[in-house]
C-alpha cells in the first residue's frame, strides 16, 4: 500500500514501508545531478537524504553508496545514528537488506548494492 501527495502539481507516491516528510519527496523526485539541502541543526536533513539513499539502494542493483561525516565519532552520533533508525522502522527495507556489519558500519541489499559510513 503507498501513500499519494500532491507535491508541486505532481502526484508522489511515497515508497512502501516508509514515512516520509516533504524533503525525502523533493531529494527523491528530483533530477538533478547534485542537490542542495539547506537548514538548520536537527532540521531532517541527513534523515531524508539517507531515506532517499537507502530506496536508490533498494531499487537499483550494484549501486556502492558511501555516507561520509567529519569524523567517526560525528559519523556515528549522526548519520549512523539516522540510518538504524531508518532501518529499524521499516520492515519492507529490512527485507531488502541482506546484512549490517556493525564494525565496518556497512548495509548489504539483497540486490548487490551497499551502503558504507
Amino acid at each position: 500500500m503507498t501513500n499519494e501527495t500532491i507535491i508541486t502539481d505532481e502526484i508522489f507516491t511515497t515508497p512502501e514501508g516508509f514515512s516520509c516528510s516533504v524533503l525525502f519527496k523533493q531529494n527523491y523526485q528530483s533530477t538533478a545531478h547534485i542537490v542542495v539541502n539547506q537548514g538548520g541543526t536537527s532540521s531532517g536533513k541527513t534523515f531524508a537524504i539517507e531515506q532517499v539513499l537507502f530506496c536508490l539502494a533498494g531499487e537499483t542493483a550494484k549501486q556502492i553508496i558511501t555516507i561520509v561525516g567529519q569524523d567517526i565519532p560525528n559519523l556515528k552520533a549522526g548519520a549512523l545514528r539516522d540510518a538504524l533508525t531508518i532501518y529499524h522502522s521499516s520492515e519492507i527495507l529490512q527485507g531488502k537488506i541482506k546484512s549490517y556489519n556493525k564494525t565496518d558500519r556497512t548495509f548489504e541489499f539483497a540486490n548487490g548494492s551497499g551502503t558504507m559510513g
